[in-house]
């Protein structure tokens, strides 16, 4: 029996996915949903609302990636982001573990040469038009 290629990139992701998952549950403890979509947890709601919203020490956002573990805000945010999530998703299948040090790398490069560490990130999908 061969072993499907799709399954290396879930067990490649697994370590940040487990943190995903950690915030899944947090999300679903503290009144949030969970739910499975085309073989990604989604999440949303709850504590991970309140992390997302950012407080006085950085900036929020409406939703993010931990492996295959999608975490946004609220419902609506989620269908709103879910294609762009599913971006990172992918990122994560190649990447594995190395992709959240790779990300903030560069993010980091970026605002010490005066640019966007986000706009301007290499690893952000292009706008959709």
């Amino acid at each position: 029996m061969a072993f499907p290629l799709k399954s290396i990139g879930y067990l490649w992701a697994f370590p940040v996915t487990t943190v995903g998952l950690l915030l899944a549950a947090a999300a679903r403890l503290t009144g949030g949903s969970v739910g499975l979509h085309h073989g990604v947890i989604e999440a949303h709601g709850g504590l991970v609302a309140w992390l997302l919203r950012g407080g006085r020490l950085r900036q929020g956002g409406t939703a993010m990636t931990l492996g295959h573990v999608i975490l946004a805000r609220d419902a609506l945010c989620l269908e709103a982001s879910r294609e762009h999530e599913r971006h990172h998703v992918r990122q994560f299948e190649c990447w594995g573990p190395l992709l959240p040090p790779l990300y903030w790398g560069i993010a980091l490069w970026l605002r010490m040469r005066g640019r966007d560490p986000y706009l301007d990130h290499p690893l952000e999908p292009p706008p959709r038009t």
